[in-house]
Formats: structure tokens, C-alpha cells, sequence
């Protein structure tokens, strides 16, 4: 790994552990072990910094869904191997550093933002579009708006206001809304294969019409 790479790691982590206006980049190049010009050699400001390691890691989300979808067997072992990933995500992914990037750097925030609706909901209705044509989700399905309903539900997750930490288990939450997406979407041979994936027992998914 490069000295460039090992500052945009470093600032990273540092970034999700105590957020971003509090880190100096005085204190990456000691958590590096290189000197502050050094970090200035390669990064312009902390702005640049920034923007250089949201885009390391929005296009890291990106490989990893295609290998989801690439190396899955159906689209609800996709969806299950995303809800893995998402919920190892978000026990790194601190809130307040998300806040600081909307309010603090609005352009770097437009990047997020044009990835969940260029990428994330793209990725959402491909997904539903392979389970309809593999026959496991329902083909009256409006896939306009069910891929939006399911963006929302993954942005839901990480809002601290409706699902506070300290009364709700991310991975809960996750499972849960997940569950519902899949029943709600899945057909009959659908719902037989989601009870194998979620453990479900399977009288009660056949139940549901």
C-alpha cells in the first residue's frame, strides 16, 4: 500500500470513529506516521481529503454489489448478501460523520446523494427485475415505486431518529425491514426460498396472501 493510500485508510477510520470537523490533518499524519507536508503532497486540503476517500469507498460499495450480483444464485441470495454487507457497514459508519458531510461539505454529499439514486436504486430495480423474470417476485409489481419504497428502507435504517440506538439493534432493524421487503415482493416459490435463506418457518410464509 502507497503513502497516499495508507493517509486515505487512516483519515477513514478516523473520520468514522470521531467524525470529520474534530480530525485535523495534523492528527492523520500521526496516526500515519508521516509529516503534515506529507499529507499536503498528496491531498490539497482535509475538502480534498474527503472527497478523495468517499469516493474510495462509494466505489468499494459498487464492487462488492456487482460481485453480489454476479455470484448469487437468485435475486434473494443477492438481497441476503447485501443485508450482510450493509449491516457490517453500518457498524462502521458513524452518524455524526454523515451529518458533518451534509452540512460541512454539501458538494461531497451531492456525490452520496447521486449515488444512491444513480446507483443504489438502479441496483434495487435490477434486482427486482431478475426475481420476477427467475420467477420468485410477483410480476404485477410497479417497480417504480417499489424500488423506491425499498431505498427508503435502507436510508431509514441508518436515521437516528426513528430508529435510536439506544432502543433499537441495527441488525434487527435491518432483518426486519428486509423480511417484509422480500415476502411483500416474493411469489409463493419465492417466499419457500426466502424461508431457507432467513429461517423462516415456512407454514408461515405459505400463510400469507
Amino acid at each position: 500500500m502507497g503513502v497516499k493510500e495508507r493517509i486515505m485508510e487512516n483519515a477513514l477510520k478516523m473520520f468514522r470513529l470521531y467524525g470529520i470537523k474534530s480530525v485535523t490533518m495534523f492528527d492523520i499524519s500521526k496516526e500515519t506516521g508521516v509529516s503534515k507536508k506529507t499529507v499536503y503532497e498528496h491531498f490539497e486540503d482535509k475538502e480534498d481529503l474527503v472527497l478523495e476517500g468517499m469516493k474510495f469507498v462509494l466505489n468499494s460499495h459498487i464492487e462488492h454489489f456487482q460481485d453480489f450480483r454476479q455470484n448469487s444464485a437468485n435475486a434473494i441470495e443477492e438481497l441476503i448478501k447485501e443485508l450482510e454487507y450493509m449491516e457490517m457497514m453500518g457498524k462502521t459508519v458513524n452518524p455524526v460523520m454523515l451529518y458533518e458531510i451534509q452540512k460541512y461539505h454539501p458538494a461531497i454529499w451531492r456525490r452520496i446523494e447521486e449515488f444512491k439514486k444513480d446507483y443504489v436504486l438502479q441496483g434495487i430495480t435490477e434486482n427486482l427485475q431478475r426475481g420476477i423474470e427467475e420467477g420468485l417476485y410477483r410480476n404485477d409489481l410497479n417497480m417504480n415505486i417499489i424500488s423506491r419504497m425499498r431505498q427508503l428502507q435502507l436510508e431509514t435504517v441508518f436515521d437516528t431518529e426513528q430508529y435510536p440506538v439506544m432502543q433499537f439493534d441495527m441488525h434487527e432493524v435491518m432483518e426486519q425491514l428486509t423480511k417484509h421487503f422480500i415476502l411483500g415482493v416474493a411469489t409463493l416459490e419465492g417466499r419457500r426460498l426466502a424461508a431457507q435463506y432467513l429461517h423462516i418457518e415456512e407454514e408461515s410464509t405459505t400463510s400469507i396472501t
